[in-house]
């Protein structure tokens, strides 16, 4: 198997993508809000009460993202996901991970703890004829577990808790009224401390933990959140920014088309399918 090494790269890079999105979006936290205006802040915290309520109500939809990551440059995605269980289809591009391939995309999959990347005609040709690269979070070790126990439990890019998340914020305030991609929206913003947050969730859920500690882990002490709201209290979009120990991180997600069918996926065969442990495990040895 020709270039494992670069594969590899490719794997473990996408394996450190999903645990910082996983990080950066998934905190369940209060829905309380405070500040000198106490009137003005109320009524912004009961619109975002709203909004998490509104969004809870649904299980799937369609997303656009783009993130800057340390370390990994600009990725772009788009597709689609459902939650409950965590099921995701999408389409990725990073130039510094594709051009190692020669490609110029990669079609991802998850349902579950497993992952699927097809890495197109130029990776098959490393991949001894076969296009798509398994990833089995639970034959990653203690790792590979923990990554799939904090994206199931935070359900990934679930935007009601990004919402939970800017609702935490001591300063939420609203901005004004915006359009987003055509779609008239109610722009709201906050600063979220995590020590603080860390602080009053004392006795949260281990889903909330999860997530303090891997902020702890990657030095973020503040998080920026902006959500833009439609008018039926959906979020259409959210940008979250943070400085951690590796760098600056940057995500913005644009959310559409949400619904409660969850999203199906058939693996592909297993005669085209290459497990990401066992090339793991030859490249180490190799």
């Amino acid at each position: 198997m020709r270039n494992a090494r670069a594969l590899c790269l490719v794997a473990t890079a996408t394996l450190g993508l999903a645990a910082l999105t996983s990080c950066s979006a998934a905190s369940k936290a209060t829905d309380k809000a405070t500040g000198s205006a106490k009137g003005a802040v109320a009524s912004v915290a009961d619109a975002m009460s709203l909004t998490s309520k509104q969004t809870a109500k649904y299980t799937s939809m369609k997303m656009k993202m783009t993130e800057v990551v340390p370390k990994v440059g600009t990725i772009t995605a788009s597709g689609e996901m459902s939650r409950d269980p965590l099921a995701m289809r999408m389409t990725m591009s990073n130039p510094q991970l594709t051009s190692a391939l020669g490609a110029a995309s990669i079609q991802m999959m998850m349902s579950g703890s497993t992952m699927y990347m097809n890495l197109g005609s130029s990776g098959a040709k490393q991949l001894d004829g076969k296009h798509w690269m398994k990833m089995d979070f639970a034959s990653l070790g203690a790792q590979g577990k923990a990554l799939s126990d904090a994206m199931n439990k935070s359900n990934g890019q679930d935007p009601s808790d990004a919402v939970k998340l800017l609702t935490s914020s001591g300063d939420i305030k609203k901005v004004g009224q915006e359009t987003v991609d055509g779609v008239p929206t109610t722009h709201y913003a906050g600063t979220v401390d995590m020590k603080k947050l860390a602080d009053q969730e004392a006795g949260a859920d281990s889903g909330l933990k999860n997530i303090i500690d891997q902020a702890g882990q990657l030095g973020m002490s503040t998080e920026k959140v902006d959500i833009w709201v439609d008018s039926r209290s959906l979020p259409v979009k959210v940008h979250e920014t943070a400085s951690t120990t590796q760098g600056n991180v940057d995500i913005t997600v644009e959310y559409s088309d949400f619904g409660t069918t969850p999203v199906k996926i058939t693996p592909p065969p297993a005669s085209d399918t290459v497990d990401f442990a066992t090339m793991l495990k030859d490249a180490k040895t190799s």
